[in-house]
């Protein structure tokens, strides 16, 4: 029964979640720098409300809630912290420390292998904390890593999450051995081609690390090898 009522709160969240969304969404106007930064983080937040995701998500904590109880109410507070990651990035108009974002990508990783298990596999080789992102700038690219790379492939697959620094950047590199795409179809005009990744999400992202912090993000792929994404952090530009 307690379980229960847990669910019933997370549903709870989910619907003011989205209904706050769409309060914020009619209010704000793009009309200066802080306005057009305010606008791409609301973009990328929106980009990040999968309807699909949050029914796969409570649909497995319901059936957990008869199986492993316990492990349902953990499941409720990850997806409950998830949540409200994604709203508070709304506010976020100055990069984040990346500790927090890496946080985040633990939670949604966490969701994930509650549905795939052992046919997603993290690896994470953090040698480098102490600088900032852009909030939600690296959760969606994992969340494209494991969504269009690894969910893609019949035999699953491994996702790795990496910092380190050179003489002038902090260095994050999310690489998967997931199903890889060719990059020449975007300009095609064929979606369906396509390898399902946001390139408007991508875009989003990297003009948003270019006006918060000088950052730069790209991308590497191939067919049937993987991706392999990288963002440059100026250590001029840390927070």
């Amino acid at each position: 029964m307690k379980t229960t009522i847990l669910l019933i709160y997370a549903i709870a969240i989910t619907v003011l979640f989205v209904i706050a969304l769409v309060m914020i969404f009619r209010t704000r106007l793009k009309r200066d720098e802080k306005a057009a930064i305010e606008q791409k983080s609301l973009e990328i937040m929106v980009s990040q409300i999968k309807p699909h995701f949050i029914y796969n998500v409570l649909n497995t904590i319901y059936y957990l809630c008869e199986q492993d109880p316990a492990r349902a109410q953990e499941a409720i507070e990850f997806f409950s912290e998830y949540l409200r990651e994604n709203l508070d990035s709304f506010n976020a108009n100055a990069p984040i420390p990346f500790v927090q974002e890496l946080k985040h990508i633990n939670n949604y990783i966490y969701l994930e292998k509650l549905r795939f298990g052992d046919d997603l596999t993290v690896e994470y080789d953090v040698k480098v904390k102490d600088f900032s992102v852009p909030a939600l700038s690296v959760q969606p690219i994992v969340e494209n890593a494991v969504k269009h790379g690894i969910r893609a492939s019949e035999d699953g697959g491994s996702v790795k999450i990496s910092t380190r620094e050179d003489g002038v950047s902090y260095v994050i590199e999310v690489t998967d051995s997931g199903v890889g795409y060719d990059p020449h179809f975007k300009n095609r005009g064929n979606k369906k081609k396509d390898s399902g990744r946001s390139h408007v999400g991508i875009s989003n992202t990297r003009e948003r690390l270019s006006i918060m912090c000088g950052g730069t993000l790209d991308i590497s792929t191939r067919v049937g090898v993987g991706t392999s994404v990288v963002i440059r952090i100026p250590k001029e530009n840390k927070k």
